[in-house]
């Protein structure tokens, strides 16, 4: 048994659409777990495969960039610009007689919209940007989070991962919660089974449920059972990973909810995330961009 705490980090797309294709295998594998097959020429393959298998959400994560000089005389301009403005996963802005158009790889594939790559480009000023963030936390922590429906969304799949394996270590992974005192659980370790008695403290007690849930999981899979039959007894503060993209816009609502508490109170563990989220944001240089206003910033 292994116990983390959680992290965020700012995944960065690479220009170009060879850098749309390797955000997509990345944010992809994150299901499985077989980013270890990610090679330098791996991710148009994958890509492809996800669209000859209709599975188009992890097309989401890869995010278009395009511009074009607006010619109102041209029956281009309709077709370009307003098949956008329509589109409601789409932003479009106009500046200097140019139209700047953010959108995802899944609206081009599905509306064969593919020949408007011609257009792309690097993020610009007047493009409102789209952000990913990888999430390690826990499974308790990602119902709140995938409540935000207007996000793309790829999370390690609890049917598919095999946590008897070696890549898991053979063991499973739980997240401490955020109210456990490190240093009280540090005197336990290394994780062996507490016996329980009349005087077991809290800790004491939530290690030795874990590791009794750690102990099924693994016995059910040596049974027979498979990864999706085995993990009805893994616990909430069971560790996974989640990648969550989503327009700067959506973002701003994101953390008035979840960290400024504008209708509420937050769930600590998602607040200790939040403020993880935050600060890589404010490290990374997009804090006023997605938070908006300074004041907060600062």
């Amino acid at each position: 048994m292994k116990l983390i705490k959680p992290k965020a980090e700012l995944l960065t797309q690479s220009n170009g659409i060879e850098g749309i294709y390797k955000q997509i295998e990345l944010c992809g594998r994150t299901c499985y777990k077989s980013e270890d097959k990610i090679t330098e020429n791996s991710a148009k393959p994958f890509v492809d495969r996800m669209i000859a298998s209709n599975h188009l959400a992890m097309l989401e994560h890869g995010t278009v960039y395009l511009a074009k000089e607006v010619d109102y005389t041209s029956s281009d301009y309709l077709g370009l610009e307003d098949k956008y403005e329509s589109n409601k996963y789409s932003k479009v802005s106009y500046e200097g007689g140019i139209v700047y158009i953010t959108t995802n790889y899944r609206v081009l594939v599905e509306n064969n919209w593919l020949d408007d790559l011609k257009y792309i480009c690097k993020p610009t000023e007047y493009h409102e940007k789209r952000y990913t963030f990888r999430l390690t936390t826990s499974i308790g922590v990602t119902r709140e989070l995938n409540r935000h429906r207007v996000h793309s969304i790829a999370e390690q799949s609890t049917r598919y991962c095999n946590y008897s394996k070696n890549k898991f270590g053979n063991e499973l992974t739980f997240c401490i919660p955020n109210w456990i005192d490190e240093e009280e659980l540090s005197k336990i370790g290394p994780y062996k089974r507490v016996i329980r008695k009349k005087d077991a403290s809290s800790i004491e007690i939530w290690i030795t449920s874990l590791l009794n849930d750690e102990e099924n999981y693994l016995k059910l899979i040596n049974k027979g059972w498979q990864p999706q039959q085995a993990r009805e007894v893994l616990p909430l503060c069971t560790a996974t990973e989640i990648i969550h993209t989503a327009f700067a816009s959506d973002w701003r609502h994101f953390f008035d909810l979840r960290y400024f508490e504008c209708t509420g109170k937050v769930h600590p563990n998602m607040m200790e995330l939040t403020e993880l989220m935050y600060k890589e944001a404010d490290t990374k240089g997009i804090l006023i961009d997605i938070v908006y206003d300074s004041k907060r910033a600062n």
